[in-house]
Formats: C-alpha cells, structure tokens, sequence
C-alpha cells in the first residue's frame, strides 16, 4: 500500500499532461487538413497503437467476455455520444468562437461529470468533494486569466459556444458512461472498440460532407502527421489507457476536478513552447487545483482505507 502512495495522483497528472499537448497538434494539424479527416486518423493512429496489445491480452485471456448486441449498442453509443462531439465538435466550435469561451465552458465538464455520477452511477457528492471542486475552479480562474471578453454572449458565437458545450458534455458522458463498460471489459478493449465506432462515423461524415474524402491523403505536409501522430499515440492512446486504469480504482467524484489540471499543463507548455511568461498568480492558481486534484485522488481513499481498517475491513 505504502509503494501505491501517490500514484493515482501521478497518473492523474501524467494523462492531463499528455491532453494538453493535444491543443498545439490540433492547431497545427488543423490548419492543414479538414477536422472531420483529422480526426478520422488520428483514431485509426490510436487504434493502430493499442490494437497490438488488445491482441495479446484476448490471446492471454481467452475467457474474456463476447460482444453481444447489448454491449454492441453501448459501444455505439460510447462511441458516437461520447467521442465525436469532443473530437470533433470541439473544433468546429471553436472556429465559429474563440479559445477564451471554450476556456470558460470548459469548466463545466468536471461539474457536468460528477452529475452524471450521482445519476447514472448512484455515487454521492461528500464535502471534500465540493470544497475541491470550488478550489479547483478558482485556480483555474487564476491560471488561465479568464474574462468574457471575447462577446460570450454574442449572437454570432452563441452556436459555436453551444458546441463547445455539447463537445464537454460529450467528455463528461464518455468518462462516467465507460466505468459501465468497465465492469465487464479491459480498459483496452473499451477504448479500441469506441474508438472503432468513433473512426467509422468520421468516415461516413467525411464521405457524405466533404469534397476532399479521408483517404485522399496526398498533399497533407509532414508536420500535420507528425500531429496526428501525437494525438493518436499520446492524447488519445497512451493518456486514455492510464485514465481507463485511474477510473478503475476511483469514482467519477474522485477524478474530476483533475480535469483541471489541463488548464495548468497547458499555460505551462505555452510558457516553454511560445515563451510565455509565468505569474505568480498563475503559479499559486495551478498549486490550488494541484492540492484540490490531491483531495480528492489520494487524501480521500487514503481516509477510506483508515476507515475500512478501523470497521476491520482490511487486515495488514
């Protein structure tokens, strides 16, 4: 237990690591090929990442559980509800807003995850996990200088900013919808069969709605690949693996305000890639949602297990 300490903070802060860097690829991927078809490889990118590894593991355990059509339709809907409004819709509505909206609706994903706890999963809200969500939202607040500046209300924004919030929504469906899944699958095959329905609907909307379909792929220059690359081996590979694995061992009210940590580790990129400069009050910002993460990860279960040995849940 002791060589455990700390380390689904660790994780935590590793898988928000590895989103943040999905910002900078997807600017520059983007620029240079349709969202729809980015998307489109960048899933056929993870898929071809994991796929090995599922193989081995179905090979190493070969009582593992059949796709019936129950569990077919709740990858469908995994996959089409929780993974193509966040990869997809999120650009689209940023391209009709701006990233300092998507910065404030952004901020209504761990909240809209742990209402979908308490619905779909039957968790319960405790004080430690509110006073870390108020905590963690102000420093959010402090890292990212925040303002609503940028027309927020604006009628001309107003659909981009619905679909920043539908591709939050998504995230949030994805992440409590999965631990369902979890319960019968591996955390491979969750992803790489969600990832299989998320890869076939970009092809089918690339088909329909675009001129240029997703297995064109000539002219696309080599730093656009390069970004695909990183969000099919990182942000949406390696990352989903170890945050499937955290939402094993935690609940949903457990994790979220770790979202928060994308808006430290990408204020801390921006520094170190476009030579930003750091505050202090952006420092003390991401020190309060580091703390608020610790709450509620490791400070929690580690009063849990106290409370299990005391009950003689637990035995040394």
């Amino acid at each position: 237990m002791r060589r455990s300490r700390y380390l689904n903070l660790t994780v935590l802060c590793l898988v928000n690591f590895m989103w943040a860097a999905q910002y900078p690829a997807y600017r520059i991927a983007s620029d240079r090929m349709d969202v729809v078809n980015l998307n489109f490889w960048t899933f056929v990118f993870a898929i071809l990442l994991l796929g090995p590894f599922l193989v081995r593991e179905r090979l190493q355990k070969k009582n593992r559980p059949p796709i019936t059509w129950s569990t077919l339709k709740q990858f469908l809907i995994l996959g089409l509800v929780g993974n193509i409004p966040p990869s997809v819709f999120i650009a689209w509505g940023i391209s009709h807003s701006s990233a300092s909206n998507a910065a404030i609706i952004s901020l209504t994903i761990p909240v809209m995850m742990v209402l979908m706890g308490v619905l779909m999963l039957g968790e319960h809200m405790t004080r430690l996990r509110w006073i870390s969500m108020v905590m963690a939202v102000a420093g959010t607040i402090l890292v990212s200088k925040i303002n609503s500046g940028a027309g927020f209300f604006s009628v001309s924004v107003l659909a981009g900013n619905a679909l920043i919030f539908i591709a939050g929504a998504g995230s949030a469906f994805y992440n409590t919808y999965s631990k369902k899944l979890l319960e019968i699958f591996t955390e491979l095959e969750v992803l790489v069969y969600s990832f299989a329905v998320t890869c076939a609907a970009c092809a089918v909307i690339s088909l329909i709605q675009h001129e240029r379909p997703f297995y064109s792929v000539t002219g696309y220059p080599l730093n656009a690949w390069i970004s695909i690359f990183v969000l099919g081996a990182f942000s949406w590979g390696i990352a989903m693996v170890l945050w499937m694995w955290v939402l094993k061992r935690l609940e949903i009210g457990q994790v979220s305000a770790s979202i928060y940590l994308l808006s430290l580790f990408g204020v801390i990129l921006s520094a170190v890639t476009l030579h930003e400069r750091l505050t202090l009050i952006q420092i003390a910002g991401g020190l309060m949602v580091l703390i608020a993460t610790f709450l509620t990860s490791e400070y929690e279960a580690h009063l849990a297990r106290h409370e299990a040995e005391a009950s003689g849940g637990i035995k040394n």
